[in-house]
């Protein structure tokens, strides 16, 4: 065996180890690092020959660590975190990293404002500057450390660097006010009807009032190009709305809004809120995005709770 005291392993050799093994795959690890798939290949070689042993396995198809190289890998992530950590405050010339939070105007203000605070008390030491968009065009030009997506289900990635929010929920909505005003009770299906997107391309049939109130087409008072500006419209008496659950809970719970329907009457979601950041070595974007998750999990928890309770009162 190489004698490698006092020595330090390549660095281009453990990202590329690193990215191969994630990957599974020498391509894909290469598309990753900016190399052609013989490079990768070479820097790994170089990094076996480092240590004087085989770190990976070649399967048809795919890759699997040896025991030295599983060894490796349990050290190598956080070891490569640190030095990345490193490098953003060397450059920073602070102790405080300023860290990139991407995500869209409608979960900004109606469910992340309000939990900055605990945010910032979770992150002390990062300087958190929040990104917002309004499209998946804009959130795809976008440079941040961490984007919340909003994306179709089946075509998240399901990589290393993404993690999934909980399920939510569709279910009209409306202020208590316009209800009492209104006089309408149970009858709900006689309010003004808000929508958000334009007629027709809506992004599932959770979101269309014909899924809602049947065949008959649905008299929509008024439309709106986002979901923040149609939840807002209700919230001021000016008809019903169709909201998603981590959207509306807090309105709920201070009864700026109520339920029109029971639990059984909600409709899933097509679409999930997904976590997603770039650098495979950056721990600060995946504990960011396990507590943004758990947040966002009891939020759910007690909404669905709440949701519940209703339901039996109904009954």
């Amino acid at each position: 065996m190489t004698k490698i005291s006092g020595r330090v392993p390549p660095l281009s050799g453990l990202l590329a180890f690193e990215a191969a093994l994630r990957h599974g795959s020498m391509t894909l690890a290469a598309d990753e690092l900016g190399l052609t798939q013989s490079a990768v290949s070479h820097r790994i070689r170089s990094l076996e020959d480092f240590f004087g042993m085989g770190l990976l396995e070649r399967l048809n198809p795919g890759l699997r660590a040896t025991e030295a190289g599983a060894l490796l890998s349990r050290e190598l992530l956080p070891t490569l975190g640190a030095l990345a950590g490193l490098m953003r405050r060397i450059i920073g010339q602070s102790g405080a990293r300023v860290f990139r939070l991407g995500l869209s105007t409608p979960l900004l203000a109606w469910w992340l404002s309000p939990r900055l605070p605990a945010l910032r008390e979770a992150f002390p030491d990062l300087l958190v500057e929040i990104v917002t968009w309004d499209s998946p065009a804009e959130a795809a030009r976008s440079e941040v450390d961490l984007a919340l997506l909003w994306m179709p289900r089946g075509t998240a990635n399901g990589g290393s660097c993404e993690l999934a929010f909980p399920d939510e929920h569709v279910l009209p909505v409306a202020a208590p006010k316009l209800l009492k005003a209104s006089g309408v009770g149970r009858d709900w299906q006689s309010l003004p009807l808000l929508a958000k997107g334009r007629r027709g391309e809506e992004t599932g049939r959770e979101w269309s009032w014909g899924t809602w109130l049947g065949a008959t087409p649905a008299f929509e008072a008024i439309r709106f190009r986002d979901i923040g500006s149609s939840l807002q419209a209700a919230v001021d008496g000016n008809g019903a709305a169709l909201g998603r659950s981590l959207l509306v809970a807090d309105a709920l719970s201070q009864r700026r809004l109520v339920r029109l329907v029971p639990s059984s009457q909600t409709r899933i979601c097509s679409k999930a809120q997904i976590a997603r950041w770039r650098d495979p070595y950056d721990q600060t974007a995946a504990r960011m995005a396990d507590w943004l998750i758990a947040t966002a999990g009891q939020v759910l928890r007690t909404e669905h709770k709440a949701l519940k309770n209703v339901a039996s009162k109904d009954r």
